[in-house]
């Protein structure tokens, strides 16, 4: 079931991951599609303000041109039979070779006027102005005179757009639009990595062969990365928040999954630990209801009842004891540690105790707890050991910082792949036959606990020849 669980996780994640792929993939592509188009329409912008603001200077030069009499002559008269006002443009210079005067009317004056006045000079030529202009945007110049002509001509036509212009509106227009990218206009060397734009006919002459300009970027991955900034973050943010879901709900099924394994393990050592002496009692019980006993076989009787009944008080109160760890308050006091062990040694005659420790050490530390500590580690050494002489060695050492307390013994030892692990609730370490050996896998994490409460730490090291070293680091 949890493995289930863990690939549906697992195809939940990749799906997540995917589709914010997916997107970011699409809108990389979108990005880029208006990158080009913005860049091809800025381009073409960019020429067409060239054209205007050229067409606005030959304009503004034309303007001073014709109100100059010394180059022009503008005079009108009524028509009496077209019923209209004639304007003429004559040349003062009537040195080359073409029509030097022009005359034609100007729907936009249509009162009679004799004569030319300043007003209606100026009126006719705004109006001259704006049909002249008119044509230039179509890359035409119409003739009137052959000297008007040749100045439009030449500065107009003559006079080409220059590029470094271009190129400062065109910088202009694409920092508008949050471009930065360098670009190069009819780049000498084309390289095969650069982005081109459609070309621009820049002639004004559109009667001619064309002249083309084409901007050339480099890449356009700085422009897309900062307008997809948000969406690329949301998408990071999205997937992170996936990622520590999705290690969350697996460290919660394997928690769940370590306690389910735990708690089998408990019941499992406690029912074994169980079994023996309610059989022994079972039987002992048993044997006095069927059988007539002297006084003395049936207090013998009666002390293995007790010495089983015992057993279960031991095993009950170990528990008890053990799921309280985290509740118990200390109760500090200066203690003298070689009696403590002493102390114990007179109660464990199930292995020898040998005390090493300095009669004069003391630590503030809780008694009781650290009588347990004591109790728990004899217990464990007398159980995984298969010497003859079972024996276990306490000694310590005082340093400015803290004590140290060591508790060696001559056991089996535990292997290195389960050094980390004894420290865990219910572990047992395997063996052949874990049920060989009493216990339930609780007496060492509670040791664990203890010495967090009290402040200190236990670590764990090989024996040598054989067995297991203990050190209980206590502050000062």
């Amino acid at each position: 079931m949890k493995k289930n669980i863990i690939i549906l996780l697992c195809i939940t994640l990749l799906t997540i991951v995917g589709l914010q792929l997916h997107f970011n993939i699409s809108s990389y592509r979108t990005e880029e599609e208006i990158f080009k188009r913005k860049v091809n329409e800025g381009l073409k912008l960019s020429v067409n303000k060239s054209f205007e603001q050229k067409r606005a200077a030959v304009i503004s030069e034309l303007k001073a041109y014709l109100n100059d009499e010394s180059k022009v002559k503008i005079s009108c008269q009524w028509s009496p039979k077209n019923e209209m006002t004639i304007f003429t443009i004559a040349d003062v210079d009537t040195s080359k070779h073409g029509l030097h005067k022009a005359s034609f009317s100007k729907e936009n004056i249509p009162e009679k006027i004799d004569s030319i006045t300043p007003e209606v000079k100026k009126r006719f030529i705004d109006i001259f102005l704006r049909d002249v202009e008119n044509e230039l945007k179509k890359g035409a110049i119409w003739y009137y005179t052959i000297n008007i002509g040749d100045f439009l001509h030449q500065r107009y036509f003559k006079t080409p757009i220059e590029l470094t212009e271009i190129r400062k509106i065109y910088r202009a227009y694409l920092n508008e639009n949050f471009i930065y990218d360098e670009f190069e206009l009819n780049p000498n060397v084309k390289a095969p990595h650069l982005i081109p734009t459609q070309k621009i006919n820049m002639n004004l002459y559109r009667v001619v062969e064309p002249l083309y300009v084409q901007a050339f970027f480099k890449s356009p991955y700085t422009y897309i990365i900062r307008k997809q900034a948000g969406a690329l973050i949301g998408s990071l943010l999205l997937v992170l928040i996936a990622l520590f879901s999705f290690g969350y709900m697996l460290k919660v099924l394997l928690s769940q999954q370590k306690l389910n394994e735990q708690k089998d393990q408990l019941v499992t050592n406690i029912t074994h630990e169980l079994k023996t002496p309610l059989a022994t009692i079972q039987i002992t019980a048993e044997a006095i209801k069927a059988f007539d006993l002297t006084p003395e076989e049936r207090q013998n009787y009666l002390d293995i009842i007790l010495k089983n009944t015992e057993s279960l008080d031991r095993l009950t109160t170990g528990i008890l004891t053990e799921a309280r760890a985290g509740q118990v308050k200390p109760q500090m006091q200066p203690v003298a540690v070689s009696a403590l062990v002493d102390a114990i040694r007179i109660n464990m005659d199930q292995i020898e105790i040998v005390n090493e420790i300095n009669t004069g050490l003391s630590l503030t530390t809780d008694p009781g707890l650290l009588t347990k500590i004591f109790q728990n580690l004899i217990d464990n050494s007398a159980r995984y050991n298969s010497s003859e002489l079972k024996r276990v060695v306490i000694s310590a050492i005082e340093s400015r910082r803290n004590v140290q307390i060591t508790v060696s013994d001559n056991g089996i030892g535990i292997p290195d792949a389960d050094k980390g692990k004894v420290f865990e609730r219910f572990y047992r370490v395997p063996t052949k036959d874990i049920h060989d050996i009493r216990g339930y896998g609780i007496g060492l994490s509670y040791v664990k606990q203890v010495m967090k409460i009290l402040n200190g730490r236990i670590e764990l090291k090989d024996n040598f020849p054989q067995g297991s070293v203990f050190t209980l680091t206590f502050p000062k």
